[in-house]
């Protein structure tokens, strides 16, 4: 089977991760498949290192939207993996003449506009990575009843553990200092609930001075985030540290992982730090709450609460029998129901519906 994979997206997040998921394994079961995506860019480079075909893409909606209805052709099925891709590889459609499917990975309504409703009818199904994206999705859209599947995200536990380095995981915890260290890996979005996580730290710091909290991730709200932390006094112990490739390392130096974000589709960093035993505290939002269990698997906090989001953070710190109660519990989850061979499976099953058998 052939299927061409379009992402637009710039920069490395979650989802162009679970997308290299996904190609590496349709890979494994001998799919003839393709990328397209920005020149340039991160997955890009990912891909050719596999030996995938990439088909480089400019950004421009116009002229991207004519290459996919160009090439799509090729193949038996279009996968757009972000929005925009999602808007070419479906108005192209009436070109290429193939499938379309779309993985909606946000948490957000859907538009109601006119462009909106037109990309959602020509898209033959639409995967959500958590059941409260669907209930979003055909609230917002009722049309889409019986066209939405749920495909959680998913983690590749062998491979985050055979990527960790003791000795750097330790020299990052040196270059960084604090005890404990307490952190996320985010993108520097509205979504993403940075500012909450710089209140509750301060919150923290008066009880744990020796802490040091840190964000792996870049984004557009740098320079904001910045003069918040000047203007609370907390510079050298808030650190934005910027994006990180090496993620299993980073993320194995902290001592507790936060996902304080306003709303999330399930974030895939969640998952990681539960892969590799990191106890989680997260705002029940979205679809955190199929990973995260409250006093099972991790600790959920109201969203934009960062007093509650401090006294969480604080718990977990100082129960050392919680924080090993819950990494386990996380783990053995993360094995049954988040795993990259699941996921993928499930892809695979839906290509051969859309395909017809």
């Amino acid at each position: 089977m052939r299927i061409l994979h379009v992402d637009t997206e710039k920069g490395w997040r979650g989802g162009e991760q679970q997308l290299l998921y996904l190609v590496k394994g349709l890979k494994e079961k001998g799919f003839n498949q393709a990328v397209a995506c920005r020149v340039g860019d991160e997955l890009e480079k990912r891909c050719r290192e596999l030996g995938i075909r990439v088909i480089p893409l400019k950004g421009n909606q116009s002229s991207d939207c004519f290459r996919i209805a160009a090439v799509g052709k090729e193949f038996d099925a279009i996968h757009a993996h972000a929005a925009k891709a999602h808007t070419i590889s479906a108005l192209s459609k009436r070109f290429h003449k193939k499938p379309v499917v779309y993985t909606r990975r946000v948490y957000y309504p859907p538009k109601k506009n006119f462009p909106t409703r037109l990309k959602y009818r020509l898209t033959d199904r639409i995967v959500a990575i958590s059941e409260p994206v669907k209930k979003v999705l055909e609230r917002e859209l009722p049309f889409l009843k019986g066209k939405v599947t749920v495909i959680p995200s998913s983690v590749e536990v062998k491979e985050l553990n055979e990527k960790l380095n003791h000795k750097k995981v330790e020299e990052i915890k040196r270059e960084i200092g604090g005890k404990p260290l307490i952190g996320t890996l985010a993108a520097l979005t509205e979504e993403k609930g940075i500012p909450e996580l710089i209140d509750a730290a301060e919150i923290v710091f008066k009880e744990l001075p020796s802490a040091k909290f840190v964000v792996f991730g870049e984004g557009k709200l740098r320079k904001q985030l910045e003069k918040l932390i000047e203007k609370k006094g907390l510079k050298g112990k808030f650190i934005l540290y910027g994006f990180v490739k090496d993620v299993p390392n980073y993320t194995k130096a902290l001592d507790l992982f936060v996902l304080p974000s306003r709303n999330e589709g399930l974030g895939s960093s969640l998952l990681i730090a539960m892969a590799l035993k990191i106890p989680v505290v997260a705002t029940a939002v979205g679809g955190t709450v199929e990973a995260v269990k409250n006093g099972e698997t991790g600790i959920l906090v109201p969203p934009e609460k960062p007093k509650a989001l401090s006294e969480e953070i604080l718990k977990l710190i100082k129960d050392r029998e919680l924080k090993e109660r819950l990494t386990e519990n996380a783990f053995s989850l993360i094995l049954k129901k988040f795993s990259v061979s699941a996921m993928v499976d499930s892809y695979v099953e839906l290509y051969r519906e859309v395909k017809g058998g």
